[in-house]
């Protein structure tokens, strides 16, 4: 007995020391990314290996945030055209109106005196016109008088009867008697204007009294209220604001400020979903209704206006209330995706050196490939297409040597917008107008889609670098629309038994 509880303490120690070897085997601590372990370059007591996930199928969905007011579809401010004592108001917040019913009254009384003095004024023109009227029957007896004067004068002087003197006596007298008779014609029809505009003052005078009465334009709910009786308007200059009047709160809109970067892709009919402060666990649902084009700049950032329709039959989104909005601009279902994390990984010259799989050299030439495909697209001609070859190669050269050199990542990303800005300005001079203006047709309907490059786990635990087309991108995953497929592994880590530290750190996960 005592031989066999020896012989099982011996064993039970050889198995404590034999796990302080490998600390990625501790029971209850599950590792957070899959692990190759077996590599090269131990580290202190663990071996190193490479963390991976998984390409997967699954959605990509591209939501803005923003924030926004509640607003009502249609508000009214309602004003006063005249000045004046106010003498009643017969609406209060939040009092449902129709279009025509009263809300307040200005004291007429002034407008009326203004009116009764305007109609003794255009009675007193009616009687200056008869009195001209009369001046002319006046006029026109006395110049008809005086041309008969005339007329046996003018006989008189031809048998020497009278002299030279009373002819032309005669002649002026006729001369005045025209023009008393032009002159009454001419005050007639001053009198006669006066009249016109006696009446139009009438009028305004009528209009001034019935805009004593102020009347809701349009039916809805009275949601702001800037008068009491007794209280003044004044509307010299402009019209005061009494009232404020929503059409029908029961169909709202959110005004929502979208910063300049999340505009692209935004469109009309998009859903959106959102929550008010004062009900947190509500969530409206709306669509985007309209993008305006008017920009505004607050600090140095640019915002457009998105107008989000929402229905609000409950009632209970007040004019004013602040949004919380998450609007789905783009959605893919059912994509090859990726961790959006997982293209951060960046190994450094030394773990390249130490992982790469020795049969894997990748070229920049796909991008140049591409470019080519595209022009052939385009309809450029196998003779043009060949010649550009030979331009881009040459100039392209010292670019891609930098971009094909993986101790120096850090440069990939600006020599490949240097690379694209080149092969621009090239084909410009190389193709027609024509040519050129097709082929980038067929790159701006790829601008969605990046080019990027992933370390994927090759088959004898190392690592190779494989280019891929990145096209849409959430928080959590980004598509991948070329270049693996579902179940590839993507290095995102070197480390030992735990995940190594940054993307891209030290051997160890350490700090350099």
């Amino acid at each position: 007995m005592q031989k066999h509880l020896l012989v099982s303490g011996l064993v039970g120690i050889a198995l404590v020391f034999s796990g302080c070897g490998d600390k990625s085997k501790t029971p209850g601590k599950p590792a957070k990314a899959q692990s190759t372990k077996g590599g090269p370059g131990a580290a202190g007591g663990g071996a190193l290996s490479l963390q991976t996930v998984g390409v997967m199928k699954g959605d990509v969905t591209r939501v803005i945030s923003a924030s926004g007011k509640v607003i009502p579809k249609e508000q009214v401010m309602v004003g006063s055209e005249v000045s004046g004592r106010v003498v009643d108001v017969k609406v209060d917040f939040n009092s449902k109106v129709k279009k025509g019913d009263i809300l307040a009254e200005i004291d007429p009384e002034k407008f009326r005196n203004s009116l009764e003095r305007l109609q003794g004024r255009m009675k007193s023109a009616e009687a200056d016109t008869l009195v001209q009227q009369a001046s002319i029957n006046r006029a026109r007896v006395s110049l008809e008088q005086n041309k008969k004067v005339l007329d046996r004068q003018t006989s008189l002087f031809q048998q020497e009867a009278v002299s030279k003197a009373r002819l032309e006596e005669a002649e002026r007298a006729v001369g005045v008697a025209e023009a008393d008779l032009k002159l009454a014609e001419a005050r007639l029809e001053s009198a006669k204007a006066s009249i016109d505009q006696t009446k139009a003052d009438i009028r305004n005078a009528q209009t001034d009294i019935r805009r004593t009465v102020i009347r809701s334009p349009i039916d809805g709910v009275i949601i702001e209220r800037k008068i009491d009786p007794g209280q003044t308007v004044a509307a010299s200059f402009n019209s005061p604001e009494l009232f404020v009047i929503a059409a029908d709160l029961a169909d709202m809109r959110v005004e929502a400020q979208i910063v300049e970067s999340d505009v692209a892709g935004l469109n009309q009919g998009d859903p959106v979903k959102f929550t008010v402060d004062a009900y947190p666990d509500i969530t409206f649902e709306g669509e985007v209704e309209q993008l305006r084009f008017m920009s505004k700049t607050q600090n140095n950032i640019v915002t457009y206006v998105a107008i989000v329709s929402v229905r609000n039959e409950d009632g209970i989104l007040m004019p004013g209330m602040t949004a919380n909005l998450e609007i789905t601009a783009d959605i893919r279902p059912d994509v090859t995706r990726l961790p959006i994390s997982a293209e951060r990984f960046r190994p450094t010259p030394e773990q390249i050196a130490e992982w790469q799989d020795p049969d894997n050299q990748l070229e920049e030439a796909g991008a140049l490939d591409a470019v080519y495909d595209r022009m052939a697209r385009a309809g450029v001609g196998s003779g043009k297409i060949e010649q550009a070859k030979g331009v881009l190669g040459q100039a392209t050269q010292p670019l891609l040597d930098i971009i094909n050199d993986p101790t120096k990542s850090f440069m990939h990303t600006p020599m490949k917008i240097q690379l694209a800005d080149l092969t621009t300005n090239i084909l410009k001079s190389q193709l027609t107008p024509e040519e050129f203006s097709a082929y980038n047709g067929l790159l701006q309907a790829e601008k969605n889609i990046r080019l990027g490059e992933l370390w994927v786990l090759s088959g004898d635990s190392k690592m190779k670098k494989v280019p891929v087309k990145f096209g849409l991108a959430d928080s959590a995953f980004v598509e991948l629309v070329s270049g693996l497929a579902e179940g590839d592994k993507v290095v995102t880590g070197i480390g030992g038994g735990r995940r190594g530290g940054r993307p891209g750190g030290r051997p160890g996960g350490g700090k350099p």
